[in-house]
């Protein structure tokens, strides 16, 4: 982590938000999500220390749940930390599910760095 200011900021943000695939998939989404997904990509990326999912909130009653996790890393490679995920996932040792949507609310990855 990085202080600045008098606050500790991690030195790198990994942001994931995604939808399940259908509305009765939200459940099972979930629970592959907290139990599986995150381990996976914890054990994929040593350095994070941190992860906190959220649900975006929406005013539109009908559309899809939608969350965002947030991987707080203490290490400010991002190239590392994506070839490494990368990595994982190509070898198998990051569990996808069919409870997510890759179709029409497909998931985006994005990292930050601190400023």
């Amino acid at each position: 982590s990085t202080k600045r200011t008098g606050l500790t900021i991690a030195k790198l943000i990994l942001l994931a938000s995604s939808s399940p695939a259908t509305a009765a998939d939200d459940e099972e989404f979930g629970r592959w999500y907290d139990g599986v997904h995150i381990p996976d990509v914890r054990a994929a990326i040593p350095a994070i220390t941190t992860v906190g999912r959220y649900k975006v909130l929406t005013a539109d009653a009908d559309a899809l749940p939608r969350y965002v996790a947030i991987y707080e890393i203490d290490d400010a490679d991002a190239a590392g930390a994506a070839a490494a995920l990368q990595g994982a996932v190509g070898e198998g040792r990051v569990t996808m599910t069919e409870t997510m949507n890759v179709t029409d609310h497909p998931p985006v990855v994005e990292f930050l760095t601190s400023i």
